[in-house]
């Protein structure tokens, strides 16, 4: 294998030239700082609003995280229904849910209206169980879902063998309206969509510091009545909140294109799905257009880490695992992979907020997963813009900086980083309550 991104790989035949380099200095209504799948659909929701709107992206669009990542567009992120469910009850859980359930709408109506060419593919979610903890895991998905209202389809070990093509799962839960894409096509896409709406775009432009109303960068500045900041990996120089922001690593392959063979090994019925598995740092597998098999996954050691590790034998052991599972597929060839870290938070839920001291400045950050990235944008545009529904401001109760955590960023002095991450991350996963602890709604904060 190669180290190569294959998103990047697949868009060179594509037509969409970089733009240049902020070099002069403006004004605008609203800048938009980061050109990711957050920040893109921020900029997306002034689209023939009568506001004077400029993004500037360090990389070019959808270079960093969204560039990198499998492109699963499912409510599922780090957290399953079950454990929102416990968290915050039947009715938190579902106002929650709807959060990437919305984001993935938008970017179906977006591939749609502007008929845009994505690798946008139509599959459903499957959701393995490994071992008996793992039937467990299923079990308490499918109740959950069930309590919530949402449908579902659950798979015993025999049936389940009829959809995916391993003995070695013990059971899965399945629901519909998700789907995959390549989030890097997607963005350029709408790049192009954003720049002929007369939206001022800048690649390779790097916000460096923000003083009042005025982003600097390095050849220029931007100033704005009102800024969104959507970036990942953002650094202190910029925003407090950094110290806020936590990173997930994980690793991603790509196949050489599967044979007929091959296809009906992994999928025996002819169904094809997006999965993932039970484990606390799982495995992701699905197909894209060209029916090449895109593989993902890490270990409890890189997992964590504070650097990148762009080591071949963690994505060669999900492989290896992968292949043990699938033997009929074990002479299938993975040719790239890429790292990536992960953006997230201590509990693995977005922050969405208005800077207290700088109230004309929102911050988005800690976001895992395409869909919540894309309603976050859109939300946030949308508080500007006057236009969020009155229910939809609850989500800054969830989404705030000032929401329980099981353990303080004071802590990490004493820690370190990767283990309060670590601890916080397993806590919210499997044991945090947060119902009683719920904060009330304040309008004044927004």
């Amino acid at each position: 294998m190669i180290l190569q991104n294959w998103w990047f790989t697949s868009l060179l035949p594509q037509n969409f030239p970089p733009i240049q380099p902020l070099r002069h200095d403006i004004k605008v209504d609203v800048l938009i700082v980061g050109g990711g799948m957050t920040g893109m659909s921020a900029a997306a929701a002034f689209l023939e609003k009568g506001f004077k709107v400029a993004v500037i992206e360090r990389n070019v669009f959808g270079g960093s995280s969204t560039g990198r990542s499998a492109g699963f567009l499912t409510p599922d992120s780090e957290l399953e229904l079950s454990q929102l469910e416990r968290r915050f009850g039947n009715e938190g859980a579902k106002k929650i849910w709807q959060v990437p359930v919305s984001g993935i709408n938008l970017i179906v109506e977006r591939v749609k209206k502007y008929d845009l060419q994505c690798d946008l593919i139509k599959q459903d979610s499957l959701f393995v169980g490994i071992g008996k903890d793992g039937v467990s895991a299923i079990k308490e998905e499918k109740e959950a879902r069930s309590r919530v209202g949402f449908d579902s389809i659950v798979y015993d070990k025999s049936q389940l063998e009829n959809v995916l093509g391993s003995k070695n799962y013990e059971a899965a839960v399945r629901y519909g309206n998700t789907y995959g894409i390549s989030a890097l096509q997607y963005v350029q896409n709408m790049k192009r969509i954003l720049i002929d709406g007369g939206i001022q775009v800048y690649e390779a432009t790097e916000a460096q510091r923000i003083k009042d109303h005025t982003v600097y960068t390095h050849a220029g500045s931007v100033t704005a009545d009102k800024i969104i900041v959507a970036i990942d990996k953002i650094k202190p120089s910029l925003t407090r909140y950094s110290r806020e922001v936590f990173h997930a690593q994980t690793f991603l392959s790509i196949s050489e294109p599967l044979s007929d063979e091959d296809y009906k090994n992994l999928f025996p019925s002819g169904e094809q799905f997006q999965c993932w598995d039970s484990t606390l740092v799982y495995s992701y597998w699905r197909l894209t257009g060209t029916r090449r098999l895109l593989l993902g996954g890490g270990s409890a050691m890189t997992t964590f880490m504070a650097q990148w590790d762009n080591k071949e034998k963690v994505i060669d052991a999900v492989i290896k695992g992968f292949k043990a599972r699938f033997p009929a597929l074990k002479k299938l060839e993975f040719i790239q992979y890429w790292p990536g870290q992960i953006d997230t938070t201590r509990d693995l839920l977005p922050t969405v907020v208005r800077d207290a001291e700088a109230p004309h400045i929102h911050y988005a950050f800690g976001i895992v997963g395409l869909p919540w990235a894309s309603f976050c944008g859109d939300f946030l545009a949308r508080v500007i813009l006057g236009t969020a529904e009155k229910d939809e401001m609850e989500y800054f109760s969830y989404f705030s900086d000032r929401r329980y955590f099981a353990l303080p960023t004071s802590v990490q002095r004493l820690v370190g980083k990767p283990f309060l991450f670590s601890m916080n991350n397993f806590w919210a996963k499997y044991y945090q309550v947060d119902v009683k602890r719920q904060l009330k709604f304040n309008p004044n904060d927004f």
